[in-house]
């Protein structure tokens, strides 16, 4: 009778894809793949791990970044049935600890799903393993396109062991971890990379544990904050959430919105380590929520979210908790969601009461309460509201700004009566109803023609300053910096910025000179408002300018230009940056020079140009507002007794004389 032949045993084979799943793609970017191994070291009980790798420059074809550190290293044995098994779980083999190394405290593992020695290969093609473990040297490559190319299923595969691999040795125990042939297309920015990898472990607060980047140690520390809770720096609150545990949160907000995506959000940690990136528990916004959640960054640690034994709620790349899968982590996630409600609400309420102290707003609240009753209260709601916008922070002028427009338009006395009037007409009323508005706009427009008869005697006096010609230091310069609106009409909220000065005159090594208020002066000043900068060059009469004197405030400018973009972020941008200069005489055949810095937003221009524009412009301005009025209003008639030019005035006495 003939034997059956026994079957061939079914075997389970995995195809190369499954390394670019788990490695390639799950790890993607130096951060976390750099991570990854800066965990594997805490889980060798290391104290100390070296990372080095290039920064803010395009890499190149030889370069490599390493990751040290002084753990207890692996034997060749180790190695081959431990290190090399993907997928193995070393807590369920191990137990929840290291091992006993040194004098250090066992710690909690991190590594659980076996398959972080494959991350390097989300940046490089080739990971080259160096350790040494009872004075003896485990060393080896391991190539990602061998292990992912060829036969369709790979059944085993076999790093190349290196020349130095079984020699004995008198080295200290420890691994070194080498990427080589990075994929790594983007300029790596080193002050972004601290502080996202940063981010992701709250075991570098750990005296025991220190990760250096560079030769640099990377710190857990906290961004300059304006509001946090719990208030001081370094501080956790332990909280009981009911059905999942206990926790660990600080939250903080900044004076200024955050520009780094990774430094925003609340990051969750599981056994010392990142398992939720930054987020806002799917907070969708709201009154403050979509404004304020650019000022606030926070931590939480949940333990209960990585149990050895029990349900695995953090997903393979370990960077996003599996929140729908238990009622603890559901619940942590509710829990999550009102509390970033309740901070936001208490982060405006705060933010409020602060910028009610600023001096301005204190001095207008002073004056409002010497008004009426009824005045005093719509005053007092009136601060209430504009304090309580979240766009305008603290310092902003444009407080101050909307502080005393509110004060002054509720002591205006027309203003008033108009809002009396509107009270008191009906609905129905409409002719009155039109009236009434229509007034309010002679009344707006008479206002702002008052204003501008107010910049009349400041010409005028401008014009005679010129005349006379007065030093440009400090005279002209100081009249200059009260009054920016003189050089262009448009630059009403620009004002002096000594910073700006500064940065020039280090930059260029300018050197100041004393003015006869027995001052050292600079040659230019800087103004600055948000989002635009000026830099201001004063020639006095008698001093001829010469292309010297174009190029270097061209160098000003550009220079500045270039400053703005190193200093400042995406919401912060400075995106007017140009120049002026004035003068009474220049040298010949500079015509195309000019033009040229006409085209950099370089203007030049003399004296006399100087105040016929400004003077034309007040003019024009004036003359439109007064179309907006009848002819006849006594008001406006009241306006044109003195005329906005003093040049005839001045001609007439000339003659008399």
């Amino acid at each position: 009778m003939k034997k059956t032949p026994k079957p061939k045993p079914l075997t389970m084979s995995f195809a190369g894809g499954l390394i670019k799943h788990l490695g390639l793609q799950m790890y993607s970017g130096p951060v976390p793949a750099i991570a990854e191994l800066i965990a594997n070291a805490w889980d060798a009980m290391a104290t100390n791990v070296k990372v080095s790798l290039p920064f803010n420059r395009p890499l190149k074809k030889n370069d490599e970044i390493i990751v040290e550190d002084d753990g207890h290293g692996m034997t060749y044995e180790e190695c081959d049935e431990k290190y090399l098994v993907v997928g193995r779980d070393r807590r369920k083999q191990e137990g929840n600890l290291s091992q006993v190394y040194k004098s250090i405290r066992r710690r909690k593992l991190m590594s659980r799903k076996g398959i972080g020695k494959l991350a390097g290969f989300g940046i490089a093609t080739k990971v080259e393993v160096r350790t040494v473990k009872n004075g003896k040297i485990t060393h080896f490559l391991m190539d990602f396109d061998a292990m992912t190319s060829g036969d369709k299923y790979i059944r085993n595969y076999e790093p190349k062991l290196l020349s130095t691999n079984g020699k004995s040795t008198s080295e200290k125990p420890g691994t070194r971890i080498t990427l080589k042939k990075l994929k790594v297309s983007k300029v790596i920015d080193k002050q972004s990379f601290a502080l996202s990898m940063a981010r992701r472990f709250v075991i570098l607060s750990d005296p025991s544990f220190s990760v250096s980047l560079n030769g640099n140690k990377i710190k857990k520390d906290e961004l300059p904050f304006q509001f946090r809770y719990p208030t001081k720096k370094g501080r956790w609150n332990t909280e009981k959430i009911p059905g999942a545990g206990t926790i660990k949160w600080w939250v903080g907000f900044t004076e200024r919105p955050i520009p780094d995506d990774d430094a925003r959000g609340i990051v969750i940690f599981a056994r010392g380590k990142l398992a939720q990136a930054p987020w806002f528990f799917d907070m969708s916004g709201g009154t403050f929520g979509q404004h304020g959640m650019q000022y606030m960054t926070g931590e939480v640690q949940a333990e209960f979210l990585d149990v050895t034994d029990g349900d695995d709620l953090i997903a393979t790349p370990r960077n996003s908790v599996l929140w729908e899968e238990t009622k603890s982590a559901t619940t942590l996630k509710e829990w999550g969601l009102l509390k970033v409600k309740e901070l936001l609400r208490t982060w405006a309420e705060e933010r409020v009461k602060e910028k009610r102290q600023r001096p301005e707003i204190k001095k207008y609240l002073a004056y409002g309460d010497r008004l009426p009753q009824r005045e005093k209260q719509i005053f007092h709601s009136y601060i209430e509201k504009i304090t309580s916008i979240p766009q305008i922070d603290k310092d902003e002028e444009i407080l101050d700004e909307l502080a005393k427009f509110g004060y002054n338009a509720l002591t205006n006395a027309h203003f008033l009566d108009v809002i009396r009037q509107i009270n008191s007409a009906s609905a129905s009323d409409v002719q009155k109803m039109v009236d009434i508005l229509s007034e309010w706009d002679i009344i707006e427009a008479i206002t702002a023609a008052q204003q501008v008869k107010g910049r009349v005697e400041i010409i005028n006096k401008f014009e005679e300053m010129i005349k006379k010609g007065v030093p440009e230091k400090p005279d002209m310069q100081d009249y200059m910096m009260k009054h920016p609106w003189l050089l262009n009409p448009i630059w009403v909220p620009l004002k002096h910025e000594k910073a700006l000065d500064t940065i020039l005159e280090k930059q260029f090594k300018v050197k100041k000179t004393k003015t006869k208020d027995s001052r050292q002066r600079l040659d230019f000043f800087c103004l600055a408002a948000t989002y635009q900068w000026e830099v201001v060059d004063l020639k006095r009469p008698g001093k001829k300018v010469g292309r010297a004197e174009l190029e270097q405030i061209q160098r000003y400018v550009l220079f500045l230009r270039e400053h703005a973009k190193k200093t400042t972020h995406a919401d912060t941008k400075v995106d007017h940056i140009a120049g002026i200069l004035v003068y009474s005489d220049i040298e010949d055949g500079l015509g195309t020079t000019i033009e040229a810095l006409e085209g950099l937003r370089i203007h030049v221009l003399t004296w006399d140009d100087l105040l016929r524009r400004t003077k034309s412009l007040h003019e024009e301005f004036l003359q439109t507002i007064k179309s907006a009025v009848p002819v006849d209003d006594p008001r406006i008639k009241a306006l044109e007794e003195k005329p906005i030019s003093s040049t005839k005035k001045t001609t007439r006495k000339k003659k008399k004389r």
